[in-house]
């Protein structure tokens, strides 16, 4: 499907019920979404979510070992080939909003991000776990965890495509906030 772009040119995307992965380009490859872990034993009949067989990545997401739970969804933390990779649990679109100093994803189930941006107050963002990311590619990959990832987003099959965010290679602080309408934020910023 490759990536997706709003009207507004702003990279998004969304899931078909589980959480969303914002995972750095040169790990993209590999997640493996439902798919068994590459070597794992797998009895017959395994799927994925099952408690008799390999927890591949998808179950990872929907149980990640650090998050924080919010009134539509929350934020947590994976390993995805030794990068942090987020997890942002939910079925809500999210978008990508660039700004000067790195830009904002807005999760927001009904409006606009500009709107809910200015809803934010300066003082109520917070760390969850990893408090920032490292890029060598300077790109973020966010799609659904269900799909297996690739180094291309134009060869991730995610039915709701793939957003990608560029915001350079470097170190980037990543904190979070909810709104008072209760719209998830997470904001990039340059280490």
């Amino acid at each position: 499907m490759g990536a997706n772009v709003d009207e507004h040119g702003r990279p998004w995307t969304n899931s078909g019920g589980g959480p969303v992965i914002v995972v750095p380009a040169e790990a993209a490859e590999h997640w493996r979404g439902t798919l068994p872990p590459v070597g794992a034993e797998v009895p017959e009949e395994w799927t994925w979510g099952g408690a008799n067989g390999p927890e591949c990545d998808y179950d990872r997401a929907c149980g990640p070992p650090v998050f924080e739970g919010t009134p539509y969804g929350g934020f947590g933390w994976v390993e995805v080939q030794g990068k942090p990779a987020l997890i942002l649990d939910g079925e809500i679109v999210t978008r990508f909003e660039g700004d000067s100093e790195g830009g904002v994803l807005v999760r927001n189930p009904i409006g606009e991000a500009r709107a809910d941006l200015e809803k934010t107050l300066a003082d109520g963002w917070r760390s969850v776990g990893v408090d920032s990311l490292s890029l060598t590619d300077g790109r973020l990959f966010m799609f659904d965890t269900a799909f297996e990832g690739a180094a291309d987003p134009a060869q991730i099959s995610a039915d709701n495509g793939v957003g990608v965010i560029t915001l350079g290679a470097g170190r980037w602080r990543v904190d979070f906030a909810t709104t008072v309408d209760e719209v998830d934020l997470v904001r990039f910023r340059r280490v």
